[in-house]
């Protein structure tokens, strides 16, 4: 009895310490976040994602978006420039080569009735990219346009254990798969995941301290891997295509840029089934979204002189392709349209 009694009261004892912790923990994050904070655990649809601690840029958020009632207005406000908020990884962020600039910079040189801001940085997947525009979204005013050039990337989230869409696609990546042994501790980890936001947040503390994650794995892809990365990218998109739509951002462009990849066979079956996606977003979001599919702009004569590698543009480069993205902006935007 008196040894039931002190298990009881270490029991209580972990019990309260658990819930203090936890507390504190969502009392912090309320600060930089929002109210959700407090949901998480208790409402499926709350989402905790962190993109980065030194910036603070942590995403608490409701999946969930309703746009039945929606009824988007155009800004007919007179300003002297368009705002714009551009995403992608390195390659939207620029200076990745000698000189090289960006194509968000040269399109303000280009049209100087744009001010762009630039949320790309090197390495920067869909996972982390619609986290940031929802913490933007939550924060800012909303942009007129948004251009979206997130096709690189992908296959980041193949040494994730615990990537985006996980729950949705129910899938895990051949790369990501352990042995029987850890497979109790997988699911204890997810359920502490799911219900303790301490626990979450404390193990991405661990996991940005820990610099063996970057190191280089050995890729080894199966068509079923492929199509549920795309698939990751695409239920990704779709979100930030919606997010944007509900909080009243005009217009929204998936922006495909060219890469020396294009001519990659190995990426045949990646690049089809992205093809196959814009497609189908184009007549889901019809009249919302737009396309500047610049894939076929590279000829092969050409990727050395616009090219330092197999992705990265160099100045000559990002000049070509802000004029492409300007041309085609200044066609199909409301913003541009010159009214007969």
């Amino acid at each position: 009895m008196i040894i039931l009694k002190k298990i009881l009261n270490y029991f209580l004892i972990v019990f309260y310490a658990l819930f203090i912790i936890e507390f504190i923990t969502r009392a912090l994050l309320f600060v930089p976040t929002n109210i959700n904070v407090f949901k998480f655990g208790f409402d499926k649809n709350i989402i905790f994602e962190v993109v980065d601690l030194s910036k603070m840029q942590i995403n608490i958020a409701n999946k969930v978006i309703d746009n039945k009632n929606k009824i988007l207005k155009k800004n007919t406000s007179k300003k002297q420039y368009v705002n714009i908020w551009s995403f992608g990884g390195s390659t939207t962020y620029g200076d990745n080569c000698i000189n090289a600039s960006s194509w968000v910079k040269e399109l303000m040189k280009i049209n100087n009735k744009t001010k762009v801001k630039n949320f790309a940085f090197n390495g920067a997947d869909s996972d982390q990219l619609v986290a940031i525009l929802n913490i933007n979204l939550e924060k800012k005013e909303p942009p007129e346009i948004i251009l979206w050039a997130s096709k690189f990337n992908m296959k980041n989230i193949l040494t994730k254990s615990d990537y985006r869409n996980k729950k949705i696609l129910n899938y895990e990546f051949t790369d990501t798969k352990k042995n029987k042994i850890f497979m109790y501790i997988k699911r204890l980890d997810k359920s502490l995941k799911s219900y303790l936001l301490s626990y979450s947040f404390f193990d991405v503390i661990i996991l940005r301290l820990n610099f063996t994650q970057n190191t280089p794995k050995k890729e080894f892809l199966t068509d079923k891997d492929i199509e549920m990365m795309v698939k990751n990218f695409e239920l990704n998109t779709n979100e930030a295509i919606e997010l944007s739509m509900s909080k009243g951002v005009n217009e929204f462009y998936i922006v495909s840029l060219f890469s020396r990849s294009n001519f990659n066979e190995n990426n045949s079956y990646q690049y089809n089934l992205y093809n196959d996606y814009l497609k189908r977003a184009n007549k889901k979001y019809f009249g919302y979204l737009k396309v500047i599919d610049l894939e076929d702009d590279l000829k092969e004569e050409n990727e050395d002189y616009y090219l330092c590698d197999h992705i990265h543009q160099n100045l000559q480069g990002n000049i070509f392709q802000a004029k492409k993205i300007n041309d085609f902006i200044l066609k199909n935007s409301y913003f541009f349209k010159i009214k007969k």
